[in-house]
């Protein structure tokens, strides 16, 4: 005899599943991308989550998501956003609270006292904001790299758990540089989604070549994320790797350093060789010289024509955005001298720089400090300049420390904060997607050195 209770129970799964797929088929219909990429963002988790545990699985889910923030977001009320993956980091910051507390991590992380101090001179700067939404959009975005900061201190307290990490970034990167390759091949005046900037690189002979920015707003912060992807690859090779993973992560720092030439960023290349050079001399040795000559040959045989001539043009000082950064730089020290203690706040950037210490109106000449410490120092005076120099020593200063932790992928977390830092002072670099792969190095970082010291070479 059939149990009757078995029975609804059956009907009722049928009638969920048939609402689930009546609800894909509407998503489907209606954003065809974020459905499709959120069906296997869910399809990962839930593999992930068989092997490592809820909360360790969506981590990784989140850090591959982060390339994705934009065909992933949706509008809320007119040009606000709301991205799938700040949901996800919600939930992961709750979770990763209740489980460890925070107590402990408060006393034993100097990185969240200072912190806690930016957020606190970021909400005092809204006060005297030109543009308000602006200022609160970025306490929101500081918000976020707090968040993931305390997430990664949580989560990832080991070297097994820092690789599979900084694996993550790489696959994340896949969807983005494929796309990144095939918008490389199009016209400049071709069909793309709007929430890129359209630039333009010039050939030799004047042709029109798009600079690509996949799947970030801009082709600058695509290159950010892809010279730290490529410190992290480099990186990673010179640890203990299986042999498939090894040919996997070659080929991933091949395509990503490959694909950075596409978005002509001078800057970039500058980035990208930082890390390389970092990686390769602290974890290769002596074999870090062929392979340097190797890379460099290897770039400059395949850089397209409009990155060799925008860079003869940057060297002969013919190119108009290098002095348009120095008449940033001009303008961003003027502003931090009128305003020392307090700067003009995240949402006085632009009013200070469109009106009020304005030299040129040139259209090449942005509304930015065109480099990280300077941008801070325009928003929170001398002392955001202070303090984020201060979470950049104690990055560093905790990944040198490291070095008698076996196990930790340490030269891959170096390699990638240098290349960070080094491409930052070409550009304000306040994105949310690279600012959250940096308070994941920081959390890195952090654990590496407080974890126990052991005999052995670095992973």
């Amino acid at each position: 005899m059939t149990d009757p209770l078995s029975v609804g129970k059956s009907a009722g799964m049928w009638v969920l599943l048939a609402g689930i797929l009546g609800l894909l088929a509407l998503a489907v219909n209606a954003a065809p991308l974020p459905t499709a990429i959120g069906v296997v963002a869910i399809v990962a988790g839930v593999a992930l989550s068989r092997q490592f545990g809820p909360l360790e699985a969506l981590w990784y889910v989140f850090v591959a998501s982060i390339p994705l923030r934009e065909p992933l977001s949706f509008d809320i009320h007119g040009t606000v956003s709301l991205c799938a993956s700040d949901v996800l980091l919600l939930w992961l910051v709750v979770a990763s609270v209740r489980r460890d507390g925070f107590r402990d991590m408060w006393r034993e992380r100097r990185t969240l006292h200072i912190a806690a101090v930016i957020v606190l001179l970021s909400v005092a700067g809204l006060f005297t904001a030109s543009r308000f939404f602006w200022g609160v959009a970025s306490v929101y975005r500081i918000i976020g790299q707090i968040a993931v900061f305390v997430v990664a201190t949580v989560v990832v307290r080991d070297g097994r758990r820092a690789t599979r990490t900084l694996l993550a970034v790489l696959v994340g990167l896949v969807p983005a540089i494929a796309y990144g390759f095939y918008q490389s091949l199009l016209p400049f005046g071709a069909d793309l989604p709007d929430w890129g900037n359209r630039l333009i690189a010039y050939g030799f002979h004047g042709e029109r070549n798009l600079r690509v920015f996949s799947t970030f707003k801009h082709a600058l912060l695509f290159s950010h994320y892809l010279s730290t992807g490529v410190g992290i690859a480099i990186g990673l090779l010179a640890g203990r790797l299986s042999r498939g993973l090894r040919i996997l992560v070659g080929f991933l720092a091949i395509a990503a350093a490959y694909c950075n030439l596409f978005t002509y960023s001078i800057g970039g290349l500058l980035g990208m060789a930082a890390g390389i050079v970092i990686a390769l001399v602290v974890g290769w040795g002596r074999r870090a010289i062929v392979l340097l000559l190797l890379i460099f040959i290897l770039l400059t045989a395949f850089a397209p024509a409009a990155l060799l001539n925008k860079a003869e043009r940057v060297f002969k000082g013919e190119a108009t955005t290098g002095v348009a950064r120095l008449v940033t730089y001009s303008q961003a020290l003027a502003v931090i001298r009128a305003h020392p203690f307090v700067g003009v706040g995240w949402g006085g950037i632009r009013g200070a720089l469109e009106y009020d210490y304005r030299v040129t109106r040139a259209h090449v000449v942005g509304f930015g400090a065109e480099n990280y410490f300077l941008q801070r120092g325009m928003a929170l005076g001398v002392p955001g300049i202070l303090l984020y120099g201060a979470l950049c020593v104690i990055f560093f200063s905790g990944v040198i420390r490291s070095r008698d932790r076996p196990g930790w992928p340490r030269v891959a977390v170096l390699a990638a904060g240098v290349a960070f830092y080094v491409q930052a002072q070409s550009f304000p670099a306040a994105a949310t997607s690279s600012n959250y792969l940096l308070w994941m190095l920081f959390a890195l970082a952090a654990n590496m050195a407080a974890s126990e010291r052991k005999q052995g070479d670095d992973a």
